[in-house]
């Protein structure tokens, strides 16, 4: 999977003004089968690149086009949700794109293609993207202390939430990046989930969160996202 993101990040430095006007017809003229797996790789990352920069119901409706002509081969389906997971629902990826993904998961999981553990990951990567778009009041997952005392977050004063995987170096760097004057008197609060003790770094407070819960898809941390002191996003991850 990481693979594709790889080859997205490339794509995304030598490529500047790409005629988009093919997206929609992207599948009629390129083969869906996968013979040469580089190949098909290759083609994939250039058209997820190309639906993230066109209009969206050019890309629904390529991605549509994709998925059917997939079907017709289960394990070629499987690749490809594997990939268009990969490619726009990775927060690390140039190609995240929140409402593609889900308008591709709503297709691949009425479908009933996959099996239903391939349809559970593509739930958790799908979780990422419900929630918390710009706008909205902010949705927490239960966190607790390192005691296990639960704590319910206050959303009355400008908040930035960081969540950090304990056992991942660039986490815990990100919380000294994401100090600074830019971020004025904004409560620093870092949800963690992991090994060990919690983080004991200056600047921020730190709670426990599961890996289980529903809200966020942890396995991608770090990301951030700041609350206003009204209670709702004031810059997120999940803009649409």
């Amino acid at each position: 999977m990481r693979r594709v993101v790889l080859i997205l990040a490339a794509a995304a430095i030598i490529s500047g003004c790409r005629d988009l006007s093919g997206v929609r017809g992207y599948w009629s003229s390129h083969p869906v089968e996968i013979e040469d797996m580089a190949a098909a790789e290759e083609r994939f990352a250039e058209f997820a690149e190309m639906a993230v920069k066109a209009p969206r119901r050019d890309a629904f409706a390529a991605i549509d086009m994709l998925l059917e002509k997939a079907a017709a081969d289960e394990v070629t389906y499987y690749i490809y949700t594997d990939w268009i997971t990969s490619a726009f629902s990775l927060i690390a990826s140039p190609c995240f794109d929140c409402g593609i993904f889900l308008h591709a998961t709503d297709k691949i999981l009425s479908g009933k293609i996959v099996s239903p553990y391939m349809a559970g990951e593509v739930e958790k990567s799908r979780s990422i993207c419900l929630h918390n778009h710009l706008g909205d009041k902010a949705l927490l997952p239960e966190v607790w202390q390192e005691d296990g005392t639960t704590v319910v977050i206050p959303l009355t004063q400008r908040t930035l939430f960081l969540v950090v995987d304990q056992d991942c170096p660039t986490c815990r760097e990100s919380m000294g990046r994401l100090l600074g004057p830019e971020w004025g008197d904004a409560w620093h609060v870092a949800l963690c989930y992991g090994h060990g003790p919690l983080p004991h770094e200056p600047g921020w407070d730190c709670f426990r969160v599961s890996r289980e819960q529903s809200v966020f898809d942890v396995r991608q941390a770090p990301f951030w996202f700041t609350v206003s002191a009204d209670g709702k996003i004031e810059k997120t991850y999940t803009s649409i």
